[in-house]
């Protein structure tokens, strides 16, 4: 699942990343001390556009869900108001 959170109810494609599961990234819509990561997915996401040539040696990893597995997709991250382990 990859989702392109609206910005408004007039988009029909947002301009940032679906926080739930791309917390970390620069393309995300939190700004913080540990978020903003130019990850390699936004840097193929700007490459794909057409109008940029990525330079990946310059990208990390995101740490969020890193090696969380699959569950961390698509199951709910909140279960009878308590976070799963």
């Amino acid at each position: 699942r990859l989702e392109n959170h609206p910005t408004n109810k007039k988009d029909c494609f947002g301009s940032h990343w679906d926080e739930r599961l791309f917390y970390t990234e620069s393309m995300g819509a939190i700004f913080g001390e540990f978020t903003n990561t130019l990850s390699p997915l936004t840097l193929a996401l700007l490459e794909d556009s057409g109008w940029y040539k990525a330079n990946y040696s310059a990208s990390e990893i995101s740490t969020f869900g890193h090696g969380a597995g699959c569950d961390f997709v698509n199951e709910p991250c909140i279960v009878n108001e308590s976070v799963p382990p």
